[in-house]
């Protein structure tokens, strides 16, 4: 979690409450955000905003507040929820508690409370809150497919966990990220590398775009030259502080050596080196394992994904390639150049022109073993859901 936290106000009474925003812009550690009447402003707000911690005034209407409750925390548990309210018999604190609230706060407001329930319901949301991975895509040589599994890999975390993930092109002169999604950020890393100082969850936010797919894309430089503004310690910034605001930060690595491509890799949980049944491929693979092993990545965190496999005409197998490496390969992909080459002409993820592709499935898997998930696929559907449900499950 970053430094503040960011605060929304649920509130569906007509006239705002001066005094509650008064004393919560009092709290040095938090940072008053957006405001809510009705639901749907509300599940506007949660999906596509961050925010760490929500007031929830239950006055003057409890039945439709508690509900709300209900529903955001069964939607959004790392969130933190805190109710107000004038009413303090045990019915009007203990409904709020038993929908998921995780402190109730009387009124009117005594500041000394309100930040002893801000401290409280903070802290159980960090001591629960899952570890953010950094995950690095990385190709043993040119043309083996790493961009696309890094742009697909991360769409198919954030549907997975229903979550946004990062996604970051490291590519700082020739990346391809943004292509893939068919987008053309306003801002890239190169503004943040200009803010400098400056540079903090703010700037951050701005620079990153979100698509509706979950997946917010900081993207490489527009110009070429630009790239030389972009140091080390940037990116080692940029990737700390995008930690702080997801959970997955996907991270598309170029192969050559320098110090903003160490920043990435040598503070990952994961790399991914990606390779071809080809033997220069594989030769060059075992090559890149023992350099990043030299500069301290630890040989438990690198990881082989063997793509384009092709099992009936590859005179190279998967065992070939773990005995040559000395490593096991953690994941292949059929060989499908032809439709992947397509999704990436059409800047469309490979599941929105077919989800039961074989490449598409391979990718998921990857994803699932990385964040744990069970085989069951994730996409199942609910049935008679009601109004509020259908609001906040987008």
């Amino acid at each position: 979690m970053a430094n503040h936290l960011h605060v929304c106000i649920y509130d569906a009474s007509r006239e705002s409450d001066p005094e509650l925003e008064q004393t919560i812009r009092g709290l040095n550690f938090v940072r008053l955000g957006a405001r809510a009447q009705t639901p749907k402003e509300l599940a506007d707000i949660l999906h596509d905003e961050s925010v760490n911690l929500l007031f929830l005034n239950l006055d003057p209407d409890p039945t439709g507040t508690v509900e709300v409750i209900d529903e955001v925390s069964n939607r959004y548990p790392d969130i933190a929820l805190i109710a107000l309210s004038e009413r303090t018999d045990p019915h009007s604190i203990l409904a709020p508690m038993r929908a998921g609230c995780d402190q109730f706060v009387c009124k009117p407001i005594d500041p000394a409370d309100l930040a002893l329930a801000v401290t409280r319901a903070a802290s159980k949301h960090l001591m629960n809150q899952v570890k953010s991975r950094s995950i690095c895509i990385t190709g043993a040589s040119g043309g083996v497919g790493s961009t696309s599994i890094a742009c697909n890999l991360a769409l198919e975390l954030a549907q997975l966990t229903e979550r946004v993930c990062a996604l970051v092109d490291l590519d700082l002169e020739f990346g391809g990220v943004a292509l893939n999604f068919d987008c053309e950020p306003k801002y890239t890393i190169h503004d943040l590398a200009v803010a400098g100082a400056d540079l903090d969850r703010t700037v951050l936010s701005s620079a990153v775009m979100s698509l509706e797919c979950k997946v917010a894309i900081l993207s490489r430089p527009a110009l070429v030259e630009q790239h030389h503004e972009v140091t080390g310690e940037t990116v080692q910034r940029v990737i700390r502080q995008l930690m702080a605001q997801y959970e997955n930060v996907v991270i598309d690595v170029p192969r050559q050596h320098d110090a903003r491509t160490a920043a990435a890799l040598t503070t990952a949980d994961l790399v991914f080196i990606v390779c071809q049944p080809q033997v220069p491929s594989i030769r060059n693979t075992k090559r890149y394992c023992e350099s990043l092993i030299r500069t301290g990545v630890p040989d438990e965190r690198i990881k082989i994904i063997l793509n384009r496999e092709d099992r009936r005409n590859s005179r190279i197998t998967v065992h070939d390639v773990t005995d040559t490496i000395n490593k096991p390969v953690f994941a292949s992909i059929p060989n499908d150049y032809q439709f992947v080459a397509r999704s990436i002409d059409f800047g469309q993820p490979i599941s929105s022109l077919d989800k039961d592709n074989p490449v598409r499935t391979a990718i998921r898997r990857i994803a699932r073993d990385i964040i744990h998930e069970p085989t069951a696929d994730a996409e199942e559907t609910t049935e008679n859901r009601g109004l509020l449900s259908r609001l906040f499950s987008r």
